[in-house]
C-alpha cells in the first residue's frame, strides 16, 4: 500500500481548472487575488475549508463527492455552521438566532465567504418572519456584494459562480433587485433575467449534482412569473419545456430540490394547454397521459411525503450547504490507527513523535498536513485532506470516473463497460484507491452481466477492500474508520454471503451505522447509511425480524426525505410491504397493489428501469394470480 507520487488538492485544483478550461481571473474573481490562487495551486498557500469548497462550487464539483479532512479548528467552524443549518431546517429560532449573532459579536471572524453564508442564514430568517422586501432586498445586496463586486445580468456569461451566488442573485431578482437587465418588449425584467440566468447555468460547466440544485428553482420562479399574466397569454409550450427538463435533471440525479414545485406548475400547465380551443385531438390525447402522469407522481410523493410527516415543499436555502463526508483529521487517525492494531510508536516511525500524534488524535492542535500525509499513507489512505474517491491529476479521468459511478448506479452496464475500458487506460494503478474503485467497478460490472459468479464476485470484493485495509482488521473492529470506498465494498460482500458468514457481516454493517446514529452524524454520512442499511434491514426481514426491518426503512425514508434524495424510497417502501406480507396470512389484494403501484411510480420517477420493470412483473401476477 505505497502513494510514491502524493496528488495533493493544489495539483487537483490545477487539474480541473486547466480540464475545464477556466482562466485563473475567472475562477479567483471576488473571493481572492489571481497570485493567491496561483500559489494555491503551485502548493506555496494551503486553503482553508471555506476556499476550497468555493473553488470547487465554482469549477462545478460540489462537495458531496469530496471527503473533507478538517483540522481542529476547522471542524468546530464546520459543526457550527451545520447546526444552524439543522435548526434554520427545523425552525427553531431560538438556537437559530444565538448563533447567528454569536457570530456577528466576534470581532476575529472576518472570512467573507463565511460572513456570506450567515447573512444568508439570516435572510432565511426574514423570509421566514416574512420581513419587508426592502429589508430583504438590501440584506441579499449586501451578501451578493461579498463575493460578486458586479451582479449586473450582461456580465454574467463571463462569470464564474458558485450554486450558492446563484442562489443568492435568484433571490435577489425575485425580491426585485437591480441587476440592470435592458429591457425588452413584451418581456418584464424579473423574467429576462430568470432566462437569462438558466442560459447561463446550462453553458457553466457545472455537474449535474450542482445544476439540479440551482436549474429547477429558478424554473419554478421564472413559471411562477409567467403564471401572473392571463391564461390565455401562457406560452405554454415554452413553459413546459423548461419544466420538463428540469424535471429529467432531477430524475437523473436521483434529487428532489423543488421537485414537487415543478409537478405543480407542469400540472397547471398542461390543464391549460389541452383546453386550448386552437388544441386538436392529436394533441389533446398526446398530452393528456402526460398529464395523468404528473398527477399520479405528485399524488404519491405527496403521500410519502405526509407518511413521514416531512413537508413536500422547499421551504428554505439550507439544502445548498448541506455537505456530507467531512471528518475531523484526529478521529480519523484515532480510528483507523486503533482498528489495524498499529500502536502509536510504530505508526509514528519516521515520521512525527508520540506526543504529536497524541495532541493530533485529542484535538489539540493543527497538525502540519505534511505530517498527517504521512500518517494517512501509514494506514492505507490517499495522503490529502480533501479528495475525490480516485487519486488523479487528469480531467479526462474524473469525468470518466463520474460517469461510471453515474452508469453503476443506474445499472447501464453497456455505458459502464465502455467507459471502464477507457478509465484503466489513463487512471494511474499506483495508487491503491485508484485500484481499489476500478477493481470494485469491475467486478459489479461483471456480476450484473453475468460473466461472474457470486463466490468470485465476493473473492474479487475482498481482494479489493484489501488493497486498503486487511479484511481481517474490519471483522474484528469495535470502533474503526473506513473510507466510502471501502464501506462500498463490505457492503457488497455481505449481500452476496450466505448463511453464518451473512450474519457477521450485516452484524457489522449495523454497528457501524449504529455508531453514526449515537455520533449524530447520520446525515453526514447519508449516501452511505442509506444504502448500507437497506441491505441490513433487508436481510432482517428475511431472517423474520419484521418490525426491526420496517424500523430501519421508515427512519431511512424520512432522511432521504428530508435530504431530498429518492433513489431509495421505492426499495424501502418494497420491504416494508414483503414484511407485511410474510407476517399476515390476511388477503389484502388491494392493499398490496396499491403499494407496488406506489413502488412502481416512484421507480420510474428516478429512472430505476431495473425495479420498473420488476414491479410491473409483480402487479401483473396480482392481477392474474393474486397476491400469494
Amino acid at each position: 500500500m505505497v502513494y510514491d507520487d502524493d496528488v495533493h488538492f493544489n495539483i487537483f485544483l490545477a487539474a480541473m481548472r486547466k480540464g475545464k478550461n477556466i482562466t485563473l481571473e475567472r475562477l479567483s474573481w471576488g473571493i481572492c487575488s489571481i497570485s493567491l490562487i496561483g500559489r494555491i495551486e503551485s502548493g506555496e498557500r494551503q486553503p482553508d475549508k471555506l476556499m476550497r469548497d468555493r473553488l470547487m462550487d465554482r469549477l462545478g464539483m460540489v462537495n458531496d463527492g469530496f471527503e473533507d479532512f478538517l483540522s481542529p479548528d476547522e471542524y468546530a467552524l464546520w459543526k457550527e455552521r451545520q447546526t444552524l443549518l439543522q435548526a434554520i431546517e427545523n425552525k427553531d429560532i431560538a438556537t437559530a438566532e444565538r448563533l447567528i449573532h454569536q457570530y456577528e459579536t466576534d470581532q476575529s471572524r472576518n472570512n467573507a465567504i463565511e460572513r456570506q453564508f450567515y447573512l444568508t442564514m439570516k435572510i432565511q430568517m426574514m423570509q421566514y418572519r416574512k420581513d419587508a422586501d426592502k429589508e430583504v432586498r438590501e440584506a441579499l445586496r449586501q451578501a451578493i456584494a461579498l463575493t460578486i463586486p458586479d451582479c449586473s445580468m450582461a456580465k454574467w456569461s463571463s462569470r464564474l459562480l458558485a450554486v450558492q451566488e446563484w442562489n443568492l442573485l435568484l433571490e435577489y431578482i425575485r425580491y426585485g433587485g437591480n441587476v440592470r437587465v435592458a429591457r425588452i418588449k413584451g418581456r418584464s425584467c424579473k423574467v429576462a433575467a430568470y432566462e437569462k440566468m438558466l442560459e447561463v447555468i446550462e453553458k457553466s460547466g457545472m455537474d449535474i449534482y450542482g445544476c439540479v440544485k440551482i436549474y429547477p428553482k429558478t424554473v419554478y420562479y421564472l413559471c411562477q412569473q409567467w403564471m401572473k399574466s392571463p391564461v390565455e397569454d401562457w406560452d405554454c409550450r415554452k413553459m413546459y419545456d423548461l419544466a420538463e427538463k428540469a424535471l429529467d435533471m432531477l430524475r437523473s440525479a436521483n434529487r428532489m430540490y423543488y421537485l414537487c414545485e415543478t409537478l405543480e406548475i407542469m400540472e397547471r400547465i398542461l390543464a391549460v394547454w389541452i383546453e386550448r380551443e386552437d388544441m386538436t385531438q392529436k394533441e389533446s390525447m398526446r398530452l393528456r397521459p402526460m398529464l395523468a402522469q404528473v398527477r399520479e407522481w405528485s399524488r404519491v410523493l405527496a403521500e410519502v411525503f405526509g407518511s413521514q410527516g416531512v413537508s413536500d415543499k422547499m421551504e428554505n436555502c439550507c439544502y445548498l450547504y448541506r455537505q456530507m463526508y467531512n471528518y475531523r483529521i484526529g478521529d480519523v487517525v484515532r480510528k483507523r490507527r486503533k482498528m489495524l492494531g498499529k500502536n502509536a510508536k510504530a505508526l509514528c516511525h519516521g515520521t512525527c513523535g508520540e506526543k504529536t500524534l497524541r495532541r493530533l488524535e485529542n484535538h489539540r492542535c493543527s497538525t502540519h498536513m505534511d505530517i498527517v500525509g504521512e500518517l494517512l499513507k501509514g494506514m492505507g489512505m490517499a495522503p490529502d485532506y480533501q479528495r475525490k474517491r480516485i487519486t488523479t491529476d487528469q480531467y479526462e479521468a474524473m469525468v470518466l470516473f463520474d460517469r461510471a459511478t453515474r452508469a453503476l448506479n443506474n445499472q447501464d452496464m453497456e455505458t459502464l463497460g465502455s467507459t471502464l475500458s477507457k478509465l484503466r487506460d489513463i487512471l494511474p494503478m499506483d495508487f491503491p484507491d485508484n485500484r481499489q474503485e476500478m477493481d470494485f467497478l469491475e467486478t459489479l460490472y461483471l456480476w450484473h452481466s453475468k460473466k461472474i459468479k457470486n463466490e468470485e464476485c465476493i473473492r474479487r470484493l475482498q481482494q479489493a477492500l484489501e488493497y486498503t485495509v486487511p479484511l481481517k482488521c474490519v471483522k474484528q473492529m469495535e470502533e474503526g474508520f473506513l473510507t466510502r470506498a471501502e464501506m462500498d465494498c463490505l457492503h457488497n460482500i455481505a449481500r452476496r454471503m450466505e448463511g453464518a458468514e451473512k450474519k457477521v457481516y450485516m452484524d457489522l454493517l449495523r454497528k457501524i451505522c449504529e455508531q453514526l446514529v449515537e455520533e449524530d452524524k447520520v446525515e453526514v454520512f447519508a449516501s452511505t447509511y442509506e444504502l448500507t442499511m437497506y441491505n441490513v434491514a433487508s436481510y432482517l426481514g428475511d431472517e423474520g425480524e419484521y418490525a426491526e426491518s420496517d424500523k430501519i426503512c421508515h427512519y431511512i425514508m424520512k432522511l432521504s426525505l428530508s435530504l431530498r434524495r429518492d433513489n431509495m424510497l421505492h426499495m424501502c417502501i418494497y420491504n416494508n410491504l414483503w414484511n407485511q406480507m410474510k407476517n399476515t396470512s390476511a388477503d389484502r389484494k388491494s392493499f398490496v397493489e396499491s403499494e407496488l403501484q406506489k413502488c412502481l411510480q416512484l421507480a420510474k420517477l428516478c429512472k430505476d428501469t431495473f425495479y420498473e420493470e420488476f414491479y410491473n412483473k409483480k402487479i401483473n401476477h396480482i392481477l392474474h394470480k393474486g397476491t400469494t
